[in-house]
């Protein structure tokens, strides 16, 4: 009967083992990482399945395919900080810089010398009832020093967004 609740607890810790690695792994650029400022063009979509979300073209989301990289090829684009606090790309890699600014995205499309990169943190959950502008937005993002990046905030205008909220109705 011991034996059993020794083993039960060992099962429960292994189990709060893992959720918390994997909540600590997701987390870990929000702690560690450096944060950067991306310039985006974003739309505002809705999907009746995930509900309200903004979905977010980074200015460094379709790039010149250069150095003819491939679908589901990871990418690393090296970053650079402007004039105005916003990073923009640099250069591109396929191996990982071992200093500076840098993302790591996933090439999703090639079309002719073009391509277009996923980071990971192109879609923004809101509220129904939330107003958000779509324009003149910046991203303020967390990077670990392997290049995952964490959404950390929105800025409208160079400063924090203040989400304004409609009049809630039951037929909205």
């Amino acid at each position: 009967m011991k034996k059993e609740y020794i083993r039960l607890i060992a099962i429960i810790l292994i189990i709060l083992f893992i959720l918390i690695s994997f909540i600590i792994y997701n987390q870990l650029p929000l702690l560690i990482g450096k944060k950067i400022i991306l310039a985006t063009n974003p739309v505002d979509p809705f999907d009746p399945f995930r509900g309200q979300y903004m979905n977010i073209n980074y200015e460094i989301s379709t790039l010149e395919n250069t150095q003819k990289f491939e679908i589901n090829e990871k990418v690393y684009v090296i970053l650079k900080e402007d004039e105005e606090g916003i990073f923009r790309m640099q250069d591109l890699s396929r191996n990982r810089p071992d200093e500076g600014f840098f993302i790591r995205g996933e090439v999703k499309r090639v079309y002719g010398n073009t391509m277009s990169i996923e980071y990971g943190i192109e879609q923004y959950f809101f509220e129904k009832s939330a107003k958000l502008p779509t324009i003149n937005i910046t991203i303020v993002a967390k990077v670990d020093n392997f290049g995952h990046a964490v959404l950390k905030e929105m800025l409208y205008n160079g400063k924090p967004l203040e989400i304004e909220y409609k009049e809630f109705k039951i037929t909205s």
